[in-house]
């Protein structure tokens, strides 16, 4: 039987660079993937400047899409808005979590892809971990921590915790990959705050190289919505070409109050699996980027001093579940309709964006652990 000091199931933002710093840190590192990479992920890729220093990695030029972003729109239910200049990464999943997994190999790291997580029992001060390769092999591994980064419907966290899920879908998202002409900008990210296409958070579109993706979330009947959503965008900017794919995921994780765990002891959740995501903020790659290097700092620092690991993460993601819960309540599904909706953009936009400015200034000079996410 093998024997790690860290198993992580999951190998996408949070289970890559949990693994990179992990084995950076001397810690024998075993992180797995369900599916065959590099894959397809439902997921903006578009991030804030900051990411670089949170994974710890320049991110070369050739990892990010041929089109840059480099303004947001943002448009209220009257049609209405604002659109200002911000440069952002814009990159595609496959590349860029493949590149991520790489580098933690590079550390040392052993990576298995078209891997699953099976169960898991402990074992004395160990885990007996068991799983299923492409082979269909059942095989054991030995290992002293737990890290759970499988995504919003977490293998590890719902045998631990299942009253964070419901017994139904709680939300979820749909992508469009239209390929074509249309009067969009290329450059330019747009969110649509709107509650006929998105009662979660905005409604979005963006340029991924040759593709738009037109997407949004929402609570039920999300593919009707999604259709919708694009229909109101091609008359709008005069789309004409053909949608490619489409993609979506749902989750049946509790989306209020009580989502965030971190796990405790020697099972940390990193991520998505941790309910970092962040509805009001419309961003999660960055928090699980976060989660992922703090959770291998807090278990090489627990190997180190003899420490508990799970009090040692907990201490070092407190603001960030702070700001999470904060934002739980600040989140447009609790609104009844548009006109509320409106008022509460024009009440909010401004202090926003003085808030996105002051933060993204100020993280130049703080410490990883302590760069406020955007927008606060």
């Amino acid at each position: 039987m093998e024997k790690y000091d860290v198993f992580i199931a999951g190998a996408g933002f949070a289970g890559s660079v949990a693994a990179k710093f992990a084995a950076r840190g001397g810690l024998r590192t075993f992180f797995i993937e369900k599916y065959k990479t590099p894959r397809m992920k439902s997921c903006s890729g578009i991030q804030f400047k900051y990411l670089s220093r949170i994974i710890g990695e320049k991110i070369p030029q050739e990892k990010l899409c041929s089109n840059e972003i480099r303004k947001i729109s943002i448009i209220l239910p009257n049609e209405k808005g604002l659109k200002t200049s911000f440069k952002m990464y814009n990159f595609t999943r496959e590349i860029f979590d493949d590149w991520l997994n790489k580098i933690a190999i590079r550390y040392g790291a052993k990576f298995q892809d078209e891997t699953s997580l099976i169960d898991w029992e402990t074992e004395d001060n160990n885990f007996i971990v068991t799983i299923k390769d492409k082979e269909k092999n059942q095989l054991k591994i030995k290992t002293k921590y737990l890290i759970d980064a499988t995504g919003l419907m977490p293998k590890i966290r719902m045998k631990q915790r299942p009253q964070d899920f419901e017994n139904h879908s709680s939300g979820a998202t749909i992508n469009y990959y239209f390929k074509g002409q249309s009067d969009l900008d290329p450059e330019c990210l747009y969110q649509y705050w709107n509650l006929d296409f998105n009662n979660m958070m905005f409604a979005w579109i963006y340029k991924k190289n040759e593709f738009w993706v037109i997407g949004t979330g929402y609570d039920k009947d999300i593919s009707q919505i999604g259709q919708n959503f694009f229909n109101f965008i091609k008359q709008k900017y005069n789309l004409e070409g053909e949608i490619i794919r489409k993609e979506g995921f749902s989750s049946n994780m509790i989306m209020g109050e009580g989502r965030v765990h971190l796990g405790s002891g020697r099972i940390l959740y990193v991520g998505d699996a941790a309910g970092l995501v962040d509805m009001y903020r419309g961003l999660g790659m960055d928090a699980a980027a976060l989660s992922g290097r703090l959770a291998a700092k807090a278990i090489i620092k627990a190997e180190k001093n003899h420490k508990n690991a799970g009090i040692l993460y907990s201490k070092y993601m407190n603001k960030h579940v702070k700001q999470t819960n904060k934002n739980i309540d600040k989140r447009i599904y609790n609104l009844k309709n548009n006109d509320e909706l409106l008022t509460y953009m024009k009440k909010n936009m401004v202090k926003m964006g003085i808030k996105l400015l002051y933060h993204k200034f100020f993280n130049k000079f703080r410490r990883v652990k302590n760069i406020k996410l955007l927008p606060a």
